[in-house]
C-alpha cells in the first residue's frame, strides 16, 4: 500500500516543479500531486519521509508523513 508524504508551505506555482526536480531520483516516489488551493504537494509512493525531508531541508517547507 502506498503512503503519502505531505509537503506544505508552498509559495508559488514553481514550488511543485522544484520539489519534483529534487525528488526525481528518490526510490519510492511514484507521483507528486499538487494542490495550489491549499499550497501543498503530496508525494505518493513508498519514499522514506526522512529522505524527502533532507532533500528539501534548505526550503521553507514542512514535510510530514500522513497516515
Amino acid at each position: 500500500m502506498a503512503k503519502k508524504i505531505l509537503i506544505s508551505g508552498l509559495r508559488c506555482e514553481k514550488c511543485p516543479v522544484h520539489i519534483a526536480q529534487r525528488l526525481s531520483d528518490v526510490d519510492g516516489v511514484d507521483r507528486i500531486e499538487k494542490n495550489m488551493d491549499n499550497m501543498t504537494a503530496t508525494v505518493i509512493g513508498n519514499a522514506d519521509v526522512d529522505v524527502v525531508r533532507e532533500l528539501l531541508s534548505d526550503k521553507p517547507f514542512k514535510v510530514e508523513e500522513l497516515d
